[in-house]
């Protein structure tokens, strides 16, 4: 059986295609997902010719990806890119978005660190489209530590599976960040803003509506740090290149994020220092159920950028399960985070919800 027939999707097998599902999510997850977007990628373009349609003028028939980027701790401290769409906005439509995270974070190494909290990721942006593929996006994010008691959502899960609690049931749903190292011994002192930043997205879409080749763009990232009392110092300037894939597929589109980021910080709290770069990256797939419905399938990797903390300088991983919906003027979406690979820099768990309205 080729790949070509053996993730062909059509309505007369629907439910081969919920068993299929449930499968992957219920045996071997991890192993079942990376095959699942490995055969995609080395479908021939070829085989796809004659029978994809052209996307759709607005909103190009895609309705991915998801709009979550890294909540690792270190990586959500700073400019994290954003896993983008390349097919840009037709010149002149604009689009408000908002969107929100709430995470749980519970990291331990004895004797190196204690990172325990709740956290917030709000995001209002608005997106223009200009001429020549040309798009421009402005947005506002703020981030902000506060009990949601998601502590007890996650012992819960690890009591369910036999689960090791490794100390997050001892104090639960409180603040501490604790870095002996760096003296470092902060508690509920810290919960409220620690970070808001305005951003300044341009893109510059390459290649669009092919389908013998991948939709291609290419765009400048860029953030500047308001709070006067975060994390990070006030002024500070993150700028990065973000590359983004899209190819259509039978069943969906296989989407692609690679992108390079530099920061205008080096230090969080003023003594631990931090990474001034960062490579990160998305791989991710749109199931698309009907005309204006998709489950969507994501995995990301960002670089660690907290120095010298043992796992909280190695890669962090993280997967994206979510669920997007259209209405005529509006595309609605959940998610699911949890963290894979590497579960000392990562989150226990994130639940995220957004909306994007069409102007």
């Amino acid at each position: 059986m080729t790949n070509k027939t053996l993730f062909r999707f059509e309505s007369n097998t629907y439910n081969k295609f919920i068993f299929y599902l449930n499968t992957i999510f219920f045996k071997n997850f991890v192993f079942n997902v990376v095959i699942i977007l490995i055969s995609l990628l080395i479908i021939p373009a070829s085989q796809l010719r004659a029978e994809v349609p052209q996307p759709e003028a607005y909103w190009q028939g895609t309705l991915g990806p998801l709009n979550i980027r890294s909540m690792s701790p270190g990586q959500a401290l700073r400019l994290a890119p954003l896993p983008h769409s390349p097919y840009g906005l037709p010149e002149g439509e604009t689009e408000l978005q908002f969107h929100i995270v709430a995470a749980s974070i519970f990291l331990q190494s004895p004797d190196v660190y204690l990172v325990d909290f709740n956290f917030t990721d709000t995001r209002l942006a608005m997106n223009h489209g200009l001429a020549n593929g040309w798009s421009m996006e402005l947005s506002f994010n703020d981030r902000r530590i506060q009990n949601l008691y998601l502590d007890e959502v996650v012992k819960s899960f690890h009591d369910v599976f036999g689960i090791e609690q490794n100390g997050r049931d001892i104090n639960l749903n409180e603040t501490h960040i604790i870095i002996p190292q760096y003296s470092v011994n902060f508690g509920p002192e810290l919960d409220g803003a620690f970070s808001q930043t305005l951003g300044l997205s341009i893109q510059k879409v390459l290649i669009d509506k092919s389908v013998e080749w991948p939709a291609l763009a290419v765009m400048l990232n860029t953030s500047l740090e308001t709070l006067s009392n975060g994390m990070i110092e006030k002024g500070a300037f993150d700028y990065g290149l973000q590359l983004s894939m899209a190819q259509k597929h039978p069943s969906g589109y296989m989407y692609a994020n690679l992108s390079y980021t530099h920061f205008g910080s080096d230090k969080i709290l003023e003594v631990i220092p931090l990474s001034e770069t960062q490579f990160s990256g998305m791989i991710g797939y749109e199931f698309t159920m009907g005309d204006n419905d998709a489950f969507i399938v994501q995995y990301l990797f960002s670089d660690g950028v907290l120095k010298g903390l043992g796992a909280l300088e190695e890669v962090s991983h993280e997967i994206h399960l979510g669920y997007k919906w259209r209405t005529q003027e509006n595309i609605f979406e959940v998610g699911f985070v949890e963290n894979i690979v590497n579960f000392d820099n990562g989150p226990d768990v994130a639940f995220t919800f957004g909306v994007t309205h069409r102007i």
